[in-house]
């Protein structure tokens, strides 16, 4: 009452929710469970197992998620009630009696796994009862069984085909052979849609789940590495361009140096030869002054002579 008090005062402002998804859980006094049994002379009864809710004793708990096992959960609400709170489940009686296959896989993707899958049973009928986990034994051991079960009640008396009280139930909630014909696509898409659904058929829904979910990220992925890869190839042209005028940049200083060491080898062979030339000259101007100093002491002699 504390809490309860606690949580109007605050309730205004949200800051905090109640929790529970149910007023009222159920698991407490043991977990209530409809086991439905077939036969085909009203004596022998075989139990239907279901794929992921309790039934067989020996069965461990199945892991399912992120799977949603529709039919195994609503079977746990029908369970809580008698089952006129439930007349989808008259329906389902009626829909294994006639052995229509898209129920049957509703209990068992593989149909071979279903008591009667070569013929529909003659009988059907419903019991429930409460289910606990087994608990280690006194020395410690673990028992072969995972659950413990106790009978309650009957759920769903006995019916069979033309059963009066199963055609009375159809009736009062029109659910029998009134359901329109379905239309049927002949379009690409619900050819593949059937396609594929044939494909898959038979495979337990979580494998099927997973395996879409880890198909979904590698692709994803892949896709992210490929944009990596396509990004890395945009960016390559850019740097390549760079190089390319780096390069350019190096050829064309290069190429300026070997233009100024050629033009100073030229201008040194210049100053060489110019070198060599006023040499040239220098020695013939010598002779000339040499020729003209005799030239003039001749003369001199001449003159002298006479």
């Amino acid at each position: 009452p504390g809490v309860r008090q606690a949580f109007e005062v605050v309730d205004r402002y949200q800051l905090v929710n109640s929790y529970g998804l149910f007023r009222r859980m159920t698991g407490v006094g043991g977990r209530p469970e409809v086991v439905i049994e077939g036969s085909n002379d009203a004596v022998t009864w075989t139990e239907i197992e279901f794929m992921y809710k309790p039934g067989n004793l020996s069965a461990p708990p199945p892991v399912v998620t992120p799977h949603q096992p529709r039919l195994d959960w609503q079977m746990w609400f029908a369970a809580l009630g008698p089952h006129t709170q439930a007349p989808w489940f008259t329906s389902l009686m009626y829909r294994l009696l006639q052995g229509k296959r898209d129920v049957i896989e509703l209990i068992q993707t593989d149909v071979s796994r279903y008591p009667f899958h070569q013929q529909p049973p003659a009988y059907l009928r419903a019991h429930r009862y409460r289910y606990w986990f087994t608990e280690p034994k006194a020395d410690g051991s673990y028992p072969q069984r995972w659950w413990r079960r106790v009978y309650d009640e009957e759920f769903y008396p006995i019916v069979h085909l033309g059963n009066t009280f199963l055609d009375s139930m159809l009736n009062q909630y029109g659910l029998k052979d009134k359901s329109s014909p379905r239309r049927v696509s002949n379009t690409t898409v619900a050819q593949m849609v059937r396609w594929l659904r044939s494909q898959v058929r038979g495979v337990p829904a979580p494998l099927l789940i997973w395996t879409l979910m880890a198909c979904s990220a590698t692709f994803s992925l892949l896709q992210m590495l490929l944009n990596k890869t396509k990004r890395a190839q945009q960016t390559m042209p850019a740097c390549n361009i760079s190089e390319k005028a780096s390069n350019h940049t190096d050829a064309v200083a290069g190429s300026c140096s070997d233009l100024r060491e050629e033009t100073c080898e030229q201008q040194t062979e210049e100053e060489e030869e110019d070198g060599a030339k006023s040499e040239e000259e220098v020695e013939k101007s010598d002779g000339d002054e040499d020729r003209e100093e005799d030239r003039m002491e001749k003369e001199d002699i001449f003159d002298e002579s006479f």
